[in-house]
């Protein structure tokens, strides 16, 4: 029988948020779950499919009514971060699960303790959290999942080599972290390129791109705004998905866009300071830079010279280690073994 379990999470759009879909697919797999927690994009939002949410302000009063609810579920499972502190108080002793997918500071070490399993989604921040103490007997690697049946490679039917960012932030001040500058140097020196840059409509970082966009007067550049349902196609028009990231702070360690992407047979390519990067470059199914434009074009560049055999290398990744059915039955495992502790 599958647990219940209380999942934890600050996002509550599956269909455009990385970390809200990982959730969703736990879900499917564990009936009578249910999602909570504190949202800053609206006053409240309350959906069965999407979750419960409520704006900071009225922590407290979600700190009350959790405190009682969540002991009719078998585990509580944080989605976010070490410093996420107003989720952390909220949970009361309980079998507890955090997987952290953002690597913010931590916050008070009292409140980890709260915490029986760490999961990461990227291999380096085992180190990471063994450096601050936690014994690696609570730590577990579980990479991020994909749909392979929906999203899956098809035959590009566009001739201009295409390069796709679909990362985009919420915040004007987070540009230069999610690399938007470096990319558009980078299409400033490749005019023959075409860039489509899939921007999500909330935020207030979308008026300054589109500003940079006119003052180049980058032709070749388009920004395509909106909620997707079908975000493989986006993928499967594209030659390359790129995460040009260069402040980790502010940006998702293991990008679901690369993550869909190499599943679409899409290569990618990305900064060192990705968290994902020694897993792409270890199957040789994407190209890694540092974070300046000349660099960012020489490995768009090495793409699109041998683009076949990064295309199959990427969705072989893809099957190999961002599969949802072993996402799901990893983390059965992480349930079971606290279950009967």
């Amino acid at each position: 029988m599958s647990p219940r379990v209380a999942y934890w999470t600050s996002s509550f759009e599956p269909d455009m948020e990385a970390i809200a879909g990982e959730v969703a697919c736990l879900r499917r797999a564990n009936p009578g779950s249910i999602v909570w927690g504190i949202n800053p994009r609206h006053w409240a939002c309350c959906s069965w499919r999407r979750g419960i949410g409520v704006h900071p302000r009225f922590h407290l009063a979600f700190r009350g009514a959790t405190w009682f609810l969540q002991r009719a579920f078998h585990v509580n499972h944080l989605f976010g971060g070490l410093g996420d502190w107003f989720h952390l108080k909220a949970v009361v002793k309980h079998p507890t699960v955090l997987t952290v997918v953002v690597p913010n500071k931590a916050c008070d070490p009292a409140l980890l303790t709260k915490v029986d399993r760490f999961v990461v989604e990227w291999p380096g921040a085992l180190d990471d959290l063994v450096e601050l103490g936690i014994d690696r007997d609570r730590v577990r690697l579980i990479l991020p999942p994909v749909d392979l049946v929906h999203f899956h490679p098809k035959n590009i039917e566009v001739d201009r080599f295409t390069v796709l960012f679909a990362s985009s932030p919420e915040r004007e001040d987070w540009l230069e972290a999610r690399g938007v500058p470096l990319l558009l140097s980078a299409a400033a020196q490749r005019p023959d390129w075409r860039f489509r840059l899939i921007w999500r409509p909330w935020g207030d970082a979308l008026a300054r791109v589109q500003r940079w966009v006119e003052e180049r007067q980058l032709d070749n550049v388009d920004l395509v705004v909106g909620k997707f349902d079908n975000m493989a196609s986006h993928y499967q028009q594209a030659h390359v998905t790129v995460a040009p990231f260069t402040d980790m702070d502010r940006c998702k360690a293991a990008p679901n866009s690369l993550v869909e992407s190499l599943a679409c047979g899409c290569p990618v390519v990305m900064t060192r300071e990705v968290g994902l990067a020694t897993v792409v470059q270890e199957a040789n199914a994407g190209e890694i830079c540092e974070t300046e434009s000349d660099e960012l074009v020489g490995s768009l560049e090495a793409i699109r010279r041998d683009w076949s055999g990064y295309s199959q290398r990427a969705r072989h990744l893809a099957e190999q280690q961002f599969c949802a059915n072993r996402f799901v039955r990893e983390y059965a495992n992480v349930y079971q073994e606290l279950i009967k502790k």
